[in-house]
């Protein structure tokens, strides 16, 4: 792998890893005031987020599609909705 892609891939798991980290403080102090459910796993909530996002972009990309794009995310609101206490 050339120095160009390897600084590219370093730069893309940095940003999942401060995506990650964002989301999952998020979560964890809605969790703290009452807003999200004690049982939820805040890392695993918010991996699910990211994944879904991303392939959502993707899925996107590929099919030319953006209502599929917002299907997606309103489905995913639906679900992040039911962590609510």
């Amino acid at each position: 792998m050339g120095d160009t892609h390897r600084d590219l891939a370093q730069a893309a798991h940095r940003f999942f890893i401060e995506w990650n980290g964002l989301l999952k403080r998020l979560f964890e102090e809605a969790k703290k005031v009452g807003k999200l459910r004690p049982d939820v796993d805040c890392e695993a909530v918010s991996r699910l987020i990211m994944s879904t996002v991303e392939g959502a972009i993707l899925i996107c990309k590929a099919s030319k599609d953006q209502e599929s794009l917002t299907k997606t995310i309103d489905t995913l609101k639906s679900v992040i909705k039911g962590f609510r206490v």
